[in-house]
């Protein structure tokens, strides 16, 4: 049984994606998942983009693009640089994505800026590295953010950051063991933190009703899908190219790297949207 309300930007039809005008603004992530039917899932594009597109990872324009297509959440890296600016990178070297060379944390920001970003096809770009605070500002009121902490990031100021932007209810916490989930639930006990059931089975509790499970391609195991379910704690899984609606029926929110293969809300039609609708409804 789903658990989590409210309303959404974009409902699809069968013909497509058609916008909605949103009732009060975004709706709190927790209330969202609520409303989803057992055989839908939340689509979340990893690091902030989908392959084939003309966008940087973790980019400001790829935002803005998942949002023009009706995405409704995307999963994004925050790092620290030397000066002490959090950025949007995913990796700890810049040749990895962009026109730098050289280790991210041991650069300051007026260096940062000079580089630019390559597109999902690996080709230089025209987009730079964004500010945390800038990326937050866009996505505020419009998507919901899975944050991914890198090693140089800072906790309270990213908590911080979320808090100042009023997107403490649109965000999901991503930690990898039991004391990174306990010290982001003590950090942020307003914030919806996930947990890899992988690596740490034990760890739910510290989340206590906030938690999310991360069970990455374990979207498959049934006996651990149960277990989450009974427990009433929503579940992600990453999926590929290509996958059953089986997923979909597993999952609450589904990661890809193919964003755009799939609809915003996977499993969505004209036969459930009725009673999704009536949910959001306030």
């Amino acid at each position: 049984m789903r658990r989590l309300i409210y309303s959404l930007t974009m409902i699809l039809s069968a013909c497509g994606v058609q916008p909605l005008e949103l009732v009060g603004g975004l709706p709190p992530l927790a209330k969202q998942i609520t409303c989803l039917p057992q055989e839908t899932a939340l689509i979340s594009a990893h690091r902030g983009t989908a392959r084939g597109t003309p966008y940087g990872e973790n980019s400001i324009e790829g935002l803005n693009y998942l949002l023009s297509k009706g995405y409704l959440m995307s999963e994004i890296d925050v790092a620290r640089l030397k000066d002490g600016t959090h950025i949007l990178y995913h990796d700890g070297v810049w040749e990895e994505g962009s026109t730098g060379k050289g280790v991210v944390a041991a650069t300051t920001w007026p260096v940062a800026q000079t580089y630019l970003l390559k597109d999902t096809q690996n080709r230089y770009t025209a987009h730079k590295i964004p500010k945390l605070t800038d990326y937050l500002s866009v996505a505020r009121g419009k998507t919901y953010l899975e944050i991914d902490f890198k090693s140089s990031a800072n906790y309270e100021y990213v908590i911080d950051q979320i808090r100042q932007h009023e997107m403490a209810a649109h965000v999901i916490l991503i930690s990898y063991n039991a004391g990174q989930a306990k010290k982001l639930s003590k950090l942020a006990p307003d914030m919806m933190v996930s947990i890899s059931t992988q690596k740490s089975r034990d760890a739910f509790g510290y989340a206590e009703s906030r938690a999310a499970a991360w069970v990455g391609a374990g979207i498959t195991d049934k006996a651990l899908v149960n277990k989450l379910t009974e427990k009433n704690i929503p579940i992600i899984g990453k999926v590929g190219f290509d996958w059953d609606a089986h997923k979909a029926n597993a999952a609450d929110i589904l990661v890809t790297d193919y964003a755009l293969n799939h609809r915003p809300i996977t499993g969505l039609t004209r036969k459930n949207r009725k009673a999704y609708q009536a949910c959001l409804t306030p």
